[in-house]
């Protein structure tokens, strides 16, 4: 209309854009609360878990490329995730049958993690000595149960038998201290051999070729890891308890980790053959044989983490046997999930 006052465009309210604003957030908070509820909460050592499932696959990328330049790969079906933990069937320091499945569910990375979770219910200090008795039988155990106490700030006595089952370190020439000796060298692992035993019958070399025997030994002269060859058997143990008295400064380890069946870890007695896989908390006492360092830790009070029978052991840590591929560090709940219902 024709003289009429043009209207001004409306605006909308300044309060309007406020309970928008308003609503935005809230909405943003509720989904972020959500989001928290419905995720499955994480162990406390959560970070430890995946450092030690981590430092696992890096010693897969370091060892799986060394054996290759050594052309002592195994066959593709014996290692198909390719970890270079799993060695030649039968060689001159195979002293014993093994299940190539059991090896190879021991590369899993979340083993490593699995061990920490067990491991931290102790509630040791950082720094408190932890006794590892390996051998040449399960490489992926060795390296998960080193791993699992570096991560939790503790302080690996390595002991090790240097013969091994059938797929372990079976390699004279790139045998368990050769292994362990490369990872240190890489920055996988940080922690040296304390002393060895040659394994075979006797744990000194009993059964076992004196050129490979040799070799054990030329491997342990080059690390510096002073081998025990006394006889008998409880004398061999009583030397290397010497050594990790030495390591410890007499003081009591906080735990001991058997990773195998040498006989150094568990020795002869009836007991030894009943263990069971996974922590015991309780003295194990030693009725008839004789006990290797675990079972004489144990008599003393110290927990041992015994990490045989590994089928069973997969079962009771919520950990799938024999997988390909292998698992993603950080996703299985029964591994990495908080201890609260």
């Amino acid at each position: 209309m024709a003289g009429a006052a043009p209207r001004r465009p409306r605006t909308r309210p300044r309060r309007t854009l406020a309970w928008l604003a308003l609503a935005a957030a809230l909405s943003t908070g509720l989904w972020l609360a959500g989001e928290r509820l419905l995720a499955p909460p994480t162990h406390p050592r959560y970070a430890e878990m995946l450092a030690a499932a981590r430092s696992m696959q890096a010693a897969a990328q370091v060892l799986w490329p060394e054996k290759e330049a050594r052309g002592l790969l195994p066959p593709p079906e014996a290692d198909p995730n390719r970890t270079g933990m799993i060695g030649p069937e039968f060689t001159g320091i195979t002293t014993s049958l093994g299940d190539p499945a059991s090896k190879r569910s021991t590369t899993n990375p979340d083993l490593a993690a699995a061990l920490v979770r067990l491991l931290s219910g102790l509630d040791l200090e950082r720094g408190t000595s932890v006794v590892v008795v390996v051998s040449g039988s399960l490489v992926g155990g060795n390296i998960a149960a080193i791993a699992a106490v570096e991560a939790l700030g503790l302080r690996p006595v390595v002991i090790a038998s240097l013969t091994a089952s059938m797929w372990g370190a079976t390699d004279p020439e790139f045998n368990w201290l050769e292994i362990a000796g490369l990872l240190r060298g890489r920055g996988v692992l940080r922690s040296d051999t304390t002393a060895a035993v040659l394994g075979g019958n006797g744990a000194v070399g009993g059964g076992v070729d004196p050129a490979d025997l040799d070799a054990l030994r030329a491997s342990a002269a080059r690390a510096g890891v002073p081998i025990v060859e006394t006889r008998p058997v409880a004398a061999v143990i009583d030397g290397l308890l010497a050594h990790v008295e030495a390591a410890t400064g007499g003081q009591r380890p906080g735990a001991v980790i058997n990773v195998g069946g040498a006989l150094i870890g568990l020795g002869s007695c009836r007991e030894s053959y009943e263990f069971q896989p996974g922590l015991t908390l309780h003295p194990v006492a030693c009725t008839s044989g004789t006990p290797g360092i675990a079972m004489r830790l144990s008599a003393e009070g110290v927990p041992v983490l015994h990490v045989l029978n590994i089928r069973r052991l997969s079962l009771d840590l919520g950990l799938p046997f024999d997988p390909v591929p292998l698992p993603t560090p950080g996703n299985n709940p029964a591994v990495y999930g908080s201890d609260r219902p």
